[in-house]
């Protein structure tokens, strides 16, 4: 069972007035909702838009429909005011009905059926071999894994796939500087993950590369830019990477070999970081045998008119006609594809496996046109495909000392990032658990660290570029994850001392009638709308929100003295204790959409 409640709620109050509305000839279409001013009671309807139809002022039509919602057994009291209609409902039924429905049913952990049917797939991650992933990747892969969350929580079959970008010229920067400097290293002799290890080597190709260019400029040479250095034949650098990427395509074993080891190191350091933040995939497509797709498509595009040959050889795309300028090659003059070649042969390749009906890509705001004329291109080779694409474009996370630049080994890597949150968060904890066994505190501090760093990441909406602040991310105060993991945790620790004393007696719902009750309540309803609004935004924030919205008038409850579970009344009592095992019901599913591992102590 996935029901909100709310909708249902809503529905059913809304069910008598558009009836009334139907019958006295107006098109029923403004529904309920909440006020937006305090103290306007539960619900809210404006009237205004009925006047052309009734010929009526707004507050008559209002005068007459608070006569009909006034029948409903929820409605307490409806009032007429300034042409809206604004009710109030039975405080203790609905106490009554959330409870039961948060208790028992999935709805109230965002659950639904809305993408029943549907076929998603998300692609996220897509890191590169050459280096370990950073802070940029944290963002993608929490972003990408908490939307194949959210899509799957409300109905959708989703395929959660990871292309590896494992080739190319950034690679054989690695493996060249490995041939220089390597002497035979390798992740175990090091003492390093495989994924760091190559990427130090990343690092050494730069600080050569930079160091060879400075000679050139001191020796007399005229090519100042570095990309036309590096691709030029005074560099021995740059020729020897080129030489070596023409080697990989010609399957020449010496190179594959060292391709293949290395790769393997990388691809095993991801796995492990991919591990520790909760990550998975369905499907793992690799460049190196994803590059050449596309190729047919760009011959079967020819013949249709949709590709020609440019002046050079190239074969092109119009980019005039999906409103663009310019033109956009597919196939270089030599024959060669280019990555939206690859990109073009892997949608379709998916698409016929697994008729998806959306396909979303999770990829930075500076891949914006990239995707713009991919989806272009494919829509003009497969009609069919029109609509079903969809860029999740993101903003840049950056640090307080600016963006990150993995060349020159300024990232701060997700392994590091990850270990410097538990390791604070740990330092904290000693401190507020001195009594805490060693184990207990790593595995408190892990929950608390890895949460704030994707409570983080993802309380800010995709599209936001912003700067990540470590201390912030594990702050017990403000909106974190650490604030509702202690929420959580309290919610525990109030029905562990409760035991069952509760047991056996009715619960008086009018004990949740006061302002703060009433908040928390008003919090649960609200939540499977939030998530609901969220997979169709593709907008996790919505729900870190929604979190901590409910987490906060939680603490707001439980802090106040009148609201105290143990020593109330026992009518009283029960009821508020069935609000307690609720809210903490609902927080751990909040938090389990999320990727967070709820914490029964802090």
């Amino acid at each position: 069972m996935a029901t909100d409640l709310f909708a249902e709620i809503v529905r059913d109050i809304q069910a008598p007035l558009d009836a009334w509305l139907s019958a006295h000839g107006a098109e029923p279409q403004q529904a309920l909702g909440r006020p937006t001013r305090a103290g306007s009671g539960d619900l809210a309807m404006a009237c205004h838009r009925y006047a052309r139809a009734f010929k009526k002022a707004p507050q008559m039509i209002a005068v007459d429909l608070a006569k009909v919602a006034a029948e409903h057994p929820l409605v307490v009291e409806a009032t007429p005011v300034a042409g809206f209609l604004n009710l109030r409902l039975d405080g203790a039924a609905v106490a009554a009905r959330t409870l039961a429905w948060a208790m028992a049913d999935d709805g109230a952990l965002g659950r639904s059926d809305a993408r029943a049917g549907q076929t998603v797939l998300v692609e996220y991650s897509s890191p590169n071999t050459n280096k370990p992933q950073h802070l940029g990747h944290c963002r993608n892969n929490i972003l990408g894994s908490t939307v194949a969350t959210l899509l799957e929580a409300t109905g959708a079959r989703v395929v959660r796939v990871n292309l590896i970008n494992d080739r190319g010229i950034h690679i054989c920067k690695s493996m060249v500087a490995y041939r220089h400097f390597g002497d035979g290293v390798t992740p175990e002799s090091a003492g390093e993950k495989g994924d760091h290890l190559v990427g130090d080597f990343y690092v050494r190709f730069d600080k050569a590369f930079r160091a060879e260019h400075a000679a050139y400029l001191k020796a007399g040479g005229a090519i100042e830019d570095k990309d036309a250095y590096f691709n030029s034949d005074d560099s021995a650098l740059g020729r020897e990477t080129r030489e070596m990427l023409q080697a990989w395509e010609q399957g020449d074993p010496e190179v594959r070999t060292l391709w293949s080891l290395m790769n393997g190191w990388c691809e095993a350091g991801f796995a492990q970081t991919y591990a520790r933040m909760g990550v998975r995939f369905d499907q793992i497509y690799k460049e190196s045998t994803t590059y050449l797709l596309g190729k047919d498509l760009v011959d079967e595009g020819r013949e249709k008119g949709i590709f020609y040959a440019a002046g050079n050889g190239a074969m092109v795309f119009d980019l005039s006609r999906i409103g663009l300028e310019g033109e956009k090659a597919v196939l270089r003059s030599d024959g060669t594809s280019v990555y939206t070649t690859q990109d073009l042969g892997t949608a379709v390749a998916r698409h016929a496996e697994h008729a998806f009906d959306r396909m979303i890509y999770v990829v930075g705001n500076e891949q914006d046109h990239h995707f713009k004329v991919l989806f272009g291109i494919l829509e003009a080779l497969r009609p069919e495909l029109q609509g079903t694409l969809h860029h999740l474009s993101y903003g840049m996370v950056e640090l307080p000392h600016g963006k990150m630049k993995s060349r020159e080994g300024t990232v701060v890597d997700a392994d590091d990032l990850m270990d410097g949150l538990h390791a604070a968060a740990a330092e904290a904890g000693r401190e507020r658990w001195p009594d805490l066994d060693d184990g207990a505190l790593a595995a408190r501090a892990e929950a608390i660290g890895i949460g704030g760093l994707k409570f983080y990441l993802l309380n800010y909406a995709p599209q936001t570029t912003f700067t990540f602040d470590p201390e912030k991310s594990i702050d017990l105060k403000g909106e974190t994850a650490a604030y509702c993991l202690y929420a959580y945790a309290r919610a525990t620790s109030i029905l562990r001392k409760l035991g069952e004393a509760d047991v056996g007696f009715e619960p008086d719902y009018t004990a949740l009638g006061g302002e703060q009750p009433r908040a928390v309540l008003d919090a649960m309803l609200a939540f499977p709308g939030e998530v609901e609004a969220a997979a169709r935004e593709l907008k996790p924030s919505l729900v870190t929100k929604a979190t901590h919205g409910l987490a906060s008038a939680f603490a707001t409850f439980y802090n106040n003295s009148d609201n105290r579970v143990l020593g109330a009344e026992p009518g009283a009592m029960a009821a508020r204790a069935a609000l307690v095992r609720a809210t903490r019901r609902m927080l751990g599913g909040a938090l389990a959409l999320l990727g967070i591992t709820p914490l029964e102590e802090m």
